[in-house]
């Protein structure tokens, strides 16, 4: 019997299983999930969803990115969050805005105070803990959401770790007023150091056992119109930069824009960006669009 994943993913025409291949013998965390490809749509997946399901990330102990000092919880801030905040606030000013898989709550420091209101959803309690000793309203529950409450959802590198990608998306569309906006953003399947450098060590880095689907620009667009949303447009950005490239490619490992801080540069990155967007091997990509 087929995993409801792949059902969704066949359903909405971003893969077929008759189609799929052996990509990559097996993922970081597990040497017994294996990575596949559709040779034609290029979508990835792994060869089975069946290690995870929403109560792993309710039960999952955060590990990382916090300081508790003298009871205040502090998160790093995060060039990845600047950067989201600078493209993505004008959407949210104003506006009831819900951060759907909040995380440690990085996104609403940055944005939330330019919001009407500003709700995160996050199912971990430990992560919602965090969040709310900020200050910060967390629901653990989409149904915890009004329908027709929202005008402006964001989806920040979460699609990617559900099995039910699509039904989300569906319950997120019934919370949006008509007209309301989705953003969301995942990894990309076409990543340059996934296809055009071939680079081994980047495979094995990156290659997760939480990282069920990795997306095309056209599958990522199937999807939501599958889910019922409009006016969809799907962009590249390139969340890494040219030294982190040459690093992995030179090094076997990441960390190039420290160790390498001279190739860094906003016009070389800027200008790196728009070449790997041009023919579609960005490392990201992001949908905007309307319920």
């Amino acid at each position: 019997m087929k995993h409801p994943l792949m059902v969704q993913l066949e359903r909405s025409k971003c893969v077929s299983q008759d189609r799929l291949k052996p990509f990559f013998p097996q993922v970081r965390d597990h040497d017994d999930i294996a990575v596949l490809i559709d040779p034609v749509t290029q979508v990835i997946v792994l060869s089975r969803f069946d290690h995870i399901d929403i109560q792993y990330y309710i039960d999952r102990n955060e590990t990382n990115g916090t300081i508790v000092q003298d009871l205040v919880i502090k998160t790093p801030k995060m060039e990845d969050n600047a950067r989201r905040s600078n493209v993505f606030k004008p959407y949210i000013k104003g506006k009831h805005w819900l951060d759907f898989g909040s995380g440690l709550g990085g996104m609403l420091d940055e944005m939330a105070g330019a919001a009407e209101s500003a709700v995160g959803l996050e199912p971990n309690e430990e992560r919602a803990h965090f969040c709310r000793s900020k200050g910060h309203e967390i629901v653990g529950s989409i149904e915890d959401i009004a329908d027709n409450s929202l005008d402006c959802i964001t989806v920040f590198h979460t699609f990617e770790h559900l099995t039910d990608p699509i039904g989300t998306a569906e319950d997120l569309r019934r919370k949006l007023r008509p007209g309301g906006t989705l953003i969301c953003e995942v990894p990309h399947a076409r990543d340059a150091l996934i296809h055009t450098y071939d680079c081994d060590a980047f495979k094995k880095f990156t290659f997760w056992s939480e990282h069920l689907v990795l997306h095309t620009r056209q599958s990522l667009a199937s999807m939501l119109r599958f889910a019922g949303f409009n006016n969809i447009e799907v962009s590249g950005l390139q969340r890494y930069p040219l030294a982190n490239h040459l690093h992995w490619l030179a090094k076997g490992a990441p960390g190039g824009q420290a160790h390498w801080s001279f190739l860094v540069s906003e016009a070389l990155d800027h200008e790196y960006e728009a070449q790997l967007s041009k023919i579609d091997r960005t490392d990201t990509i992001f949908a905007i669009c309307q319920a």
